[in-house]
């Protein structure tokens, strides 16, 4: 089994890949150069044992993957999708302060059920592994993560989750950074269908304009967003799981998981019930699964779009792209596994969240409090205005007007979802086979960098 120690970042050359794809018309590879990256991976070995019994802490700096061999092994080569049984790396990364007991209590009680469901359903190798994330010192002094490498023994993964409760926090604001951090460098298998999945009822520090005990964010100094793009980089979908209500108290919360989904090509899910969870993992892991297989044709056909726009004279967005490529891929009969969600989850504010690719944490909440500033000003001239005439008409203000007055004025950032009725329902994240999906298209399209 995998183990983490600590390592100083070390300097290795990246070496050079390059992908070919095949076309009628010209290449896209000799149209778009700049489609040929660069990844680069380091590990340390070690011969020392090291005892796996117990979880590792983590986010003190860079953690790398030893082995327990005593000689340092070449990475397995990537295989094709058609030459393998499908495997699944699952990673979660759940928030155990005091607000999330349900939560705990759900994952502990469904882990066995969701890992032979997928299993079973998808004839997946799965391996689990778990961080779970409290806050830094002073707001939390018992720890900030804590790491359980991957496994495919399913008792394992029941006592690693059993280990988890909720206590303490703090501030409203978690280590949602460092814990990403932890799984941004976890030992994912290279050829697995790579899924983290971050459960959660707050935000990252830095990035709410009050309550936040550090306002600067993450004391290491590592950004979320830069993380969700190495990760995006590295093929790891993240799909966000915003715990309800308390999520909806914050301002900005909501439209973080949003981002952090769509940089990395995963899902946003609200979820007002925890009896939930385990629908959204199992299916959302299916659907992940079915779009690994789908990689290289919806590759091919985007790079086919692209090829074509460009012989065209022709500028397409990675949108309009994403738009002709589904339709091509519809055209085909492409089914992939969809789950049906119920759009509780709506980034409100995508203009200021992905205003540049190399966005930081910072410049977003810079952004976001000077617009939410300005509104205020502006609201509070309209309520002000409103009182003037009144006062000076000697009228009182109608029912309706008494109403649309107070939701300017004390309405929160996002209002809580409805727990009956509404979202979060267990219909919503049902499994279906559809056609493949525009924003399916999209969301490979990110993991590919070709947008």
């Amino acid at each position: 089994m995998p183990v983490y120690v600590r390592a100083e970042t070390l300097n290795v050359p990246a070496p050079t890949l390059s992908d070919s794809s095949e076309s009628t018309i010209p290449d896209p590879d000799e149209i778009f150069p700049e489609r040929k990256g660069t990844l680069g991976m380091v590990d340390k070995v070690t011969s020392d044992a090291v005892d796996v019994g117990t979880a590792v802490p983590g986010t003190d700096g860079d953690w790398t993957v030893v082995s327990d061999d005593k000689a340092k092994k070449d990475p397995l080569p990537e295989q094709s999708v058609g030459d393998r049984k499908p495997e699944l790396d699952l990673c979660f990364l759940c928030d155990c302060t005091g607000s999330m007991g349900s939560y705990i209590r759900a994952a502990q009680q469904h882990i066995c059920e969701i890992v032979q469901r997928i299993s079973q359903s998808q004839g997946a190798q799965v391996r689990f592994a778990l961080i779970s994330y409290r806050d830094h010192p002073p707001q939390d002094h018992t720890y900030i993560t804590q790491i359980f490498p991957f496994s495919e023994d399913t008792a394992q993964m029941k006592a690693n989750v059993d280990t988890m409760s909720a206590a303490g926090g703090g501030d409203g604001p978690e280590a949602v950074t460092a814990a990403l951090h932890d799984a941004l460098h976890m030992p994912w298998r290279p050829n697995a269908t790579k899924v983290a999945v971050l459960i959660a009822d707050a935000p990252p520090h830095g990035l709410e304009p009050a309550g936040d005990g550090f306002p600067n964010g993450d004391p290491e100094g590592r950004d979320p967003l830069q993380i969700a793009r190495e990760m995006a980089d590295r093929g790891i979908a993240c799909y966000s799981v915003g715990c309800e209500p308390a999520l909806g108290g914050y301002r900005f919360a909501r439209d973080f998981m949003c981002t952090l989904s769509e940089i990395t090509g995963g899902q946003a899910v609200a979820l007002s019930s925890a009896s939930l969870l385990a629908e959204v993992i199992v299916n959302g892991s299916a659907e992940e699964i079915s779009l690994t297989r789908l990689e290289r044709e919806v590759e091919e056909e985007v790079d086919r779009v692209q090829a074509i726009a460009h012989a065209a004279g022709e500028s397409v967005d990675y949108k309009e792209c994403a738009k002709r490529a589904s339709v091509n891929l519809q055209s085909r009969g492409v089914i992939s596994a969809q789950v049906e969600t119920d759009g509780g989850m709506v980034n409100s504010k995508q203009d200021v969240w992905h205003s540049s690719k190399k966005n930081k944490l910072s410049e977003v909440k810079a952004k976001l409090c000077s617009e939410l500033s300005a509104a205020a000003t502006a609201e509070e001239s309209v309520v002000s205005g409103r009182g003037r005439r009144r006062s000076s008409a000697f009228l009182p203000m109608s029912a309706g007007e008494e109403l649309a007055s107070a939701s300017i004025v004390h309405a929160p950032a996002s209002a809580p979802l409805p727990t009956a009725g509404g979202r979060g329902t267990v219909s919503s994240y049902c499994l279906k086979s559809a056609p493949i999906s525009e924003m399916q298209v999209e969301r490979l399209m990110k993991r590919k960098g070709k947008y």
